[in-house]
């Protein structure tokens, strides 16, 4: 069994579709979900995110094995939440990386040095998502094309849809190959 750990973005919520859709896949799953709830201080980005981000997913780490010690975590995280990246190669657990940035060295280096399962979901039409350093990690990758930060490619919603059901899909068969 496992509980799915669910890290926003700056902006970018628990409620907000690709989290959604993590969500609904580990409670069709019969898996228990910790989310973690943050409001992000004005500089974060300035002083470094990530020992906010080790904090706040530290603790939600914590309360899923107080509530379930034999249940493994599974990190699923957007953008900023990828600085929970360091933490989970420390620890050995499989994640779901969405709109990971790529473009900072250490999460990306992290990312790839831990040897458990990882999923990586990105759109070549965001800049912090970098094809070949997503490649270098050996994990599974899944590219949205066009896909900006939230992975919606320009054009008709069916375009956005067809890629939110794409992640979806990503997003279950990782889980299901889950240990």
């Amino acid at each position: 069994m496992i509980v799915g750990v669910i890290v926003p973005g700056i902006g970018y919520g628990p409620q907000a579709p690709l989290l959604d859709l993590a969500r609904k896949a580990l409670c069709d799953r019969g898996a228990s979900v910790e989310t973690v709830n943050w409001t992000v201080p004005s500089g974060l980005l300035d002083v470094g995110p990530e020992p906010f981000v080790r904090a706040h997913v530290s603790a939600a780490l914590h309360r899923s094995a107080s509530a379930a010690p034999a249940v493994r975590p599974v990190i699923i995280a957007k953008s900023l939440g990828t600085y929970a990246a360091m933490l989970a190669a420390e620890r050995q657990l499989p994640a779901i990386w969405l709109t990971p940035l790529l473009h900072i060295e250490a999460i990306a280096e992290a990312i790839g040095r831990n040897p458990a399962p990882a999923l990586l979901v990105g759109g070549t039409g965001d800049r912090s998502w970098l094809p070949d350093m997503a490649a270098a990690t050996s994990k599974r990758v899944v590219t949205i094309a066009d896909g900006d930060h939230g992975l919606r490619p320009p054009g008709p919603l069916r375009a956005y849809t067809q890629a939110l059901g794409d992640v979806g899909t990503a997003i279950e068969e990782f889980l299901s190959a889950l240990p």
